[in-house]
């Protein structure tokens, strides 16, 4: 009876290969075969993976003459192994075979295959590569038909497979991490110190029967367990299986142990050159850790609000540390998320849109609510699928939480002044990194970081906040409607990040001197900025109000304002103001004005009837609408005497006087200085506009033209008869 290929490969000591046809088409392989021959695989011709020569010349020799052919195991691709090899014909197709060292007697063969397996190992840097030979070039070397090379760490319980070779189907998945667990052959090899042998299924029945099923499984028999040392260091285990009986005699055991003595060395060598590699590497990621923090912490001075640092932070950290950042704070009895994170926009739209439909349960136990309220940071290097299913409120739940492909992540207290201002939570997710406990330090710093920014951001929230209800207490809340005039006011700050102080000198008002018939028209500008310079406007203002409601002339409302600002600032000379003050009076032909000025900015007149003629006669001429009072005065607040000039103009129907601050005519753009020329031309453009539209005309040019971003804080007062 014939005997089949596979059978005839797992029952010939030594087969590798069974070819048919003048191409040797690989009609089978033995897990020996498909280890030694290359890339050959089953259906294919052997010369597909093996170059012209020897070999493939001996399988012609055998099918062409019946007869056996020999030829040396240096003919096998790459370094070939020790050993003869043999090309037997076998019915219609050739059988090629390996004979060891052992079977042909050839110690200065073994001598050789030696000194190469020494040459490779000397070759390979890695533990990953000391198992890989360990498993393929010194397996084959001693003739074994599966390997499995393991690793152990600084006396862990816990075996790491290196690589394996040869065991099949899915038995290598099994054993990826195997737990030390004496009575069991690999094992009792680490833990003893002495090499396991098992020379046929009947041994490992007899010795080991928990683990024969899967010890003489796909047809094994022999097997060598034996342990990787150097000196008094445990490295890990080898493992070498045998599909044929096998007696290890001394002299077959004294080879095999000085072969896995060779890899312990060279596993060893690796494992010092890792370390190195390892210190190396954990150096430069000490000095990027310490770049980023420097980085996060120069990002956090910046006075922006809580949420703009936040959303910061979180796109630095997703740009290197992790793959998901998030923050949760909280807010009275209540912890919420306030940012989440990800390079991918789409991915931050999902999770919003996850929490949506599956709102958050601000009383759930776990995660980032109960480090925010607790104060612990939790590490958890691995993301469990059952916390995932525990968290799930159903079944579409669990398939959208899944989807995210949480893998590990690590969340830490937001600790400030001994309070928790909430959690930072780091996940790394598509990346396939891990957190550890190692992590955990680096991380806190940075948490540190955002929390102090977050405090620091609280106390801004709160300066800007005591800045913005100072700065309205300092302006009117609306301006009084004055029959047959329209005015508007406009008061708008310096741009939050160019500068630390939110509370300006600026000033504008209207008030009603209703014994006398009158307006009062007022815009101030006090030297400096912040509280010193809030009480000086607060003091003008007031000032103003009780010297008009005595009936005094513009002139004298001003020298009563000097005398005030030089009794309350002292002996101090920087604190100064200009003004421009004027008494309105409106009758049914326009209104008349008496205007004073102290030091400050000219005012302008804009003429509604001269713009009407222009436009008849198709000229744009500015100076045919546009009028400077440029009155002279002394500044405000700095000599005891001031001399002051009081004018009279007269506001016929659409006429309109506009009245600002310096930060109007010395706004600084790319083109210079605003001034005034532009100023007057912008009026003039503003020419038939109401009051509102001028004012706000005039803020926008000046605003866009410093781009979008203003240095010095405006006022703005413009006083407009109606036509």
């Amino acid at each position: 009876m014939q005997i089949g290929v596979e059978e005839l490969l797992r029952v010939v000591p030594g087969a590798l290969a069974v070819t048919s046809g003048a191409e040797h088409v690989v009609d089978g392989l033995s897990a020996r075969g498909t280890q030694l021959l290359g890339t050959a695989r089953a259906g294919s011709p052997l010369g597909d993976a093996v170059a012209p020569g020897e070999l493939l010349d001996a399988l012609d020799a055998a099918r062409r003459t019946g007869e056996p052919t020999a030829l040396p195991g240096h003919a096998l691709p790459g370094a070939g192994v020790p050993g003869c090899l043999r090309a037997t014909p076998v019915g219609a197709g050739v059988l090629l075979r390996l004979e060891l060292d052992e079977h042909v007697g050839g110690g200065s063969t073994r001598a050789a295959g030696f000194q190469q397996l020494t040459e490779e190992l000397c070759r390979a840097l890695t533990p990953a590569d000391i198992g890989r030979l360990t498993a393929t070039v010194a397996a084959a070397f001693i003739g074994a038909d599966a390997c499995a090379a393991y690793s152990r760490t600084d006396g862990s319980d816990v075996l790491d497979a290196l690589h394996h070779h040869g065991w099949p189907g899915a038995t290598p998945a099994q054993f990826t991490r195997v737990s030390l667990q004496r009575g069991r052959p690999m094992s009792d090899a680490v833990l003893t110190g002495e090499p396991v042998w098992l020379e046929d299924a009947d041994q490992w029945r007899a010795r080991y029967p928990e683990m024969a099923p899967v010890g003489v499984s796909e047809g094994h028999q022999a097997c060598a367990c034996l342990p990787l040392r150097v000196e008094d260091r445990d490295l890990g285990a080898v493992v070498y299986s045998f599909y044929q009986p096998r007696a290890f005699d001394p002299a077959e055991r004294e080879f095999l142990l000085a072969v896995a003595a060779l890899c312990a060395q060279a596993l060893d060598r690796a494992r010092l050159y890792a370390a190195e590699h390892q210190a190396r590497a954990d150096a430069e990621r000490a000095r990027d850790r310490m770049a980023f923090l420097a980085q996060a912490s120069s990002l956090m001075e910046a006075p922006l609000s809580v949420e703009e640092r936040l959303r910061r932070l979180g796109d630095l950290v997703v740009e290197g540390v992790a793959d998901w950042s998030a923050v949760h704070l909280v807010r009275g009895s209540r912890v919420e998320r306030v940012t989440v994170a990800h390079l991918d926009p789409a991915k931050v739209a999902f999770v919003e849109e996850l929490e949506r439909r599956y709102p958050p349960d601000p009383d759930a136990p776990g995660g980032a609510i109960e480090v925010a309220r607790t104060g612990v940071p939790v590490v958890m290097t691995d993301v469990p699928d059952e916390l995932l299913v525990a968290s799930a409120r159903d079944a579409t739940h669990l398939e959208l939480l899944r989807a995210i492909g949480l893998r590990s992540a690590i969340v830490v207290p937001l600790v400030v002044r001994g309070r928790s201002l909430g959690a930072l939570t780091l996940v790394h997710a598509e990346s396939g990194e891990r957190f550890t406990d190692d992590d955990l330090t680096f991380v806190g710093q940075l948490a540190a970081t955002a929390a102090l920014a977050l405090d620091n951001a609280a106390l801004y929230e709160q300066q800007r906040l005591v800045a913005r209800t100072l700065q309205t207490a300092l302006l009117p809340s609306e301006l009084p409607d004055v029959p047959g005039v329209s005015c508007a006011g406009r008061y708008c700050p310096p741009s939050p990040d160019l500068t630390d102080v939110y509370v300006g000198g600026d000033l504008y008002d209207v008030h009603e001197d209703a014994e006398r018939g009158r307006w009062a028209l007022t815009v101030a500008d006090v030297c400096g900025k912040g509280p010193e310079a809030a009480a000086l406007t607060a003091l003008i203002r007031h000032t103003v109000h009780a010297e008009v409601g005595h009936g005094l002339a513009p002139a004298e409302v001003l020298r009563r304002v000097n005398t005030a600002m030089l009794r309350h600032r002292g002996g101090n000379r920087a604190r100064f103001a200009t003004m421009a003050h004027a008494a309105m009076t409106v009758d049914d032909e326009g209104a008349a004005i008496a205007f004073v000025n102290g030091g400050h900015p000219p005012a302008i007149v804009l003429r509604h009837e001269a713009q009407r003629s222009c436009r008849a006669e198709g000229e744009t001429l500015r100076g045919d609408r546009v009028e400077w009072l440029e009155v002279p005065g002394t500044l405000v607040g700095v000599y005891p005497d001031v001399d002051l000039a009081e004018v009279r103009v007269r506001l016929d129907p659409g006429d309109a006087l506009v009245l600002y601050t310096d930060g109007v005519t010395e706004a600084r753009g790319p083109d210079g200085w605003f001034g005034s020329e532009r100023l007057a031309s912008l009026v003039a453009s503003l020419a038939g506009a109401s009051a509102d539209a001028i004012a706000d005309g005039v803020v926008t040019a000046v605003t866009d033209f410093q781009g979008g971003r203003l240095r010095d804080d405006v006022a703005l007062l413009v006083v407009r008869v109606d036509p």
